[in-house]
């Protein structure tokens, strides 16, 4: 038995993805209602705003000017802490939070003192799934799941890991409850687990991982007691749930679900299955996390799940050359060990967006290569040059030198075949219509679908659209339908100014199509009065020019060459 053991051990070897801190429970009173009185949720951190969790998740290397002077060693060794950066990006607080929502409301329908709760260990695990829910979304034990699943997908280095990883981190992975309210309750909360998908893609294989990460954590002896050779997918999966809700698993989370294999188990419909059965009958909310090529696994099964939670999916496209690259590179670019600092100039730029095509990772080992080669060489006060990169991403990056050619042609029949990169546009399509909500996609693939309804608007801009429109007449229904219609019908980098100069064309355009209504003459007088408003302050330079009798147009151009006036595509953005 022993020696069948072992072997089976060999076979599965667990190592954590991840490991998180372990705390005592500490109980803190809930603003939200519906949160109180749950042991599970008074035990975790407070709701985190964005400030915090840029602070948290940030991960900047040691820098400062003094370093410059140091032997060449050294710096090298210094430049190596790139490799850990992380710069938070609006994704980062997507995915931050998504998971906060998440865990609490799936605890909801878990409190370990709901009698229903309890009534799930006496009627046992394999027929709570085997009966699955009732017409009102009731377990046989009469819990009803407020759990959801949601899926992160994206290009192959753009961080997806990084930001479920830092957010996760941010919760202690298990709690150590002994009392509550002064009655005892002894139990160990795994906040979260995070799994990698097993490397033969088999549920089999998921199952032994999990048990095994169970007994890393907790210090418990699940694998030994249930990993047998005679145990089947059929007895390992009521084990899983009785252990998750006996521990209050939190969320569920697995990696690299693009390794899922059609052939093993059953094939990935299987799994996919028992992802929807974990969540809509047990309530424990699961994230799966993947690479584009994942997305015609999660077009099926795994959307039930995917119901009516406000959460929706998250696709990490690549980033756009524009705002946010600039952040990113400005940001990166202040961590620079060589003798003399090399500032980032346009070229530079384009050049690291031309060689990296947005994707984070390749432009951050990128820019760390760049500083190794150039403190090695010596040369040319160790300066970094467009040159430079070029030999670099030449010599040292050839294995992604294809993909990256290809994304930079952006040939379709091309990019088809570099699904890890790149989404298959039908797959997409497909993925998109059997969403049960809205995806939230971030990046170079959001300028492409963005006219799709199924893809979530961007809220700041449209915020700022509807206040416009409100601003110049509209009526609070009107103003959020334009702004809307404006979002859907344009690429999702243009530019806020210009929106907002449709916005109030389409404005005015319905307010001739009302014609002589009430409602009409009221929008072309609010728009009027507006523009007026903006453009004929007391102390515009404007109304005096006008007022001037004598050559007013030799004043005008008299102020404009000055610079005292601003030009018409100034006025153009001070107006709108």
């Amino acid at each position: 038995m022993d020696k069948k053991k072992t072997q089976e051990d060999s076979v599965y070897h667990y190592s954590p993805s991840l490991i998180g801190r372990q705390e005592k429970a500490h109980y803190t009173e809930q603003d939200i209602q519906c949160y109180r009185d749950n042991p599970f949720i008074e035990a975790l951190p407070p709701i985190f705003e964005e400030e915090d969790v840029a602070l948290q998740i940030r991960r900047y290397p040691e820098f400062n000017n003094v370093q410059r002077s140091f032997g060449k060693q050294i710096r090298l060794h210094l430049v190596q802490q790139i490799s850990d950066y992380v710069e938070p990006l609006p994704s980062h607080f997507l995915v931050e939070q998504r998971l906060s929502r998440l865990i609490r409301h799936g605890y909801k329908a878990r409190n370990p003192f709901s009698p229903a709760t309890i009534r799930q260990f006496h009627i046992g695990f394999k027929d709570v799934l085997g009966s699955g829910t009732d017409s009102a979304g009731a377990n046989i034990a009469g819990v009803r799941s407020t759990a959801a699943g949601f899926a992160i997908l994206g290009v192959s280095g753009q961080g997806k890991t990084t930001a479920i990883e830092g957010s996760l981190l941010l919760y202690p992975q298990v709690i150590h409850h002994l009392s509550y309210n002064g009655q005892p309750f002894i139990r160990k909360q795994i906040v979260w687990l995070k799994l990698n998908c097993p490397f033969d893609g088999s549920l089999k294989g998921l199952c032994f991982n999990f048990l095994q990460s169970i007994d890393s954590h907790l210090g418990t002896n699940y694998f030994r007691k249930f990993a047998t050779n005679r145990a089947s997918v059929d007895i390992l999966i009521p084990v899983m749930a009785h252990i998750a809700t006996l521990h209050g698993l939190g969320v569920l989370v697995i990696d690299e679900i693009q390794n899922l294999s059609f052939l093993k188990s059953g094939g990935a419909e299987k799994m996919l299955n028992y992802f929807t059965q974990l969540i809509n009958t047990i309530g424990v909310p699961v994230v799966l996390v993947g690479t584009f090529k994942a997305m015609k696994l999660l077009s099926g099964s795994f959307s039930q799940a995917r119901r009516s939670t406000g959460q929706g999916d998250l696709i990490m496209d690549r980033l756009v050359q524009g705002e946010e690259w600039d952040y990113f590179l400005n940001s990166l670019w202040k961590y620079q060990w060589t003798a003399a600092a090399t500032p980032l100039k346009d070229q530079l730029n384009k050049k690291m967006y031309e060689l990296s095509q947005g994707i984070v990772d390749i432009a951050v080992k990128l820019y760390m290569l760049a500083q190794w080669q150039v403190i090695e060489d010596g040369i040319d006060d160790e300066k970094i040059t467009a040159a430079l990169l070029e030999t670099v991403a030449k010599h040292h990056m050839q294995l992604v030198q294809p993909m990256l050619k290809v994304l930079k042609r952006n040939d379709p029949e091309a990019l088809a075949l570099i699904d890890d990169l790149y989404p298959k546009w039908d797959v997409l399509e497909q993925y998109l219509q059997n969403a049960s909500e809205k995806v939230n996609i971030q990046g170079e693939v959001r300028t492409k679908v963005l006219r799709n309804e199924k893809v979530e608007l961007d809220e700041e801009r449209y915020f700022e659209l509807i206040s416009t429109a409100i601003d110049f007449g509209a009526s609070s229904e009107t103003a959020q339908e334009l702004s809307k219609k404006i979002l859907q019908t344009n690429e999702a980098e243009k530019d806020l100014v210009n929106l907002r100069i449709q916005l109030v064309r389409e404005i005015t355009i319905n307010a001739e199509v009302d014609g002589g209504s009430k409602k009409g003459q009221e929008i072309r007088k609010a728009t009027k009065k507006k523009k007026q408003q903006v453009m004929l302050d007391e102390d515009d330079l404007r109304n005096a020019i006008s007022k001037e009798k004598k050559d007013p147009e030799g004043i005008y151009e008299k102020l404009l060459s000055t610079g005292s006036i601003p030009t018409e595509d100034e006025l153009s953005k001070l107006i709108f």
